[in-house]
């Protein structure tokens, strides 16, 4: 495994960590803080080949939309926040 993980890289297919990503959401007792860490460990693999930007805006909209508070996300949404710590200030 670890010669076929050296000649291939990651041994999650970028395909698959999308898709986690994308079905991401809050956990019910999961601290806001603890969500927005997650949000970023799942789009760095999933966006490894996108420039930063457009990752960051990514991780910044499956944070919103995976928030268990969905009004204080709706809001914090619509003020477009520029880094992952601004939408975290928001929506608290």
């Amino acid at each position: 495994m670890k010669s076929l993980e050296s000649r291939f890289g990651t041994k999650e297919l970028r395909e698959t960590s999308k898709a986690k990503f994308r079905q991401a959401v809050q956990g019910h007792e999961e601290l806001l803080e603890n969500w927005a860490d997650r949000v970023l460990t799942l789009a760095t693999p999933a966006f490894a080949d996108l420039p930063e930007d457009h990752m960051r805006s990514e991780a910044i909209s499956r944070f919103f939309q995976g928030c268990n508070d969905r009004e204080a996300a709706k809001h914090a949404c619509l003020e477009n926040p520029s880094s992952m710590e601004e939408a975290l200030d928001l929506v608290k």
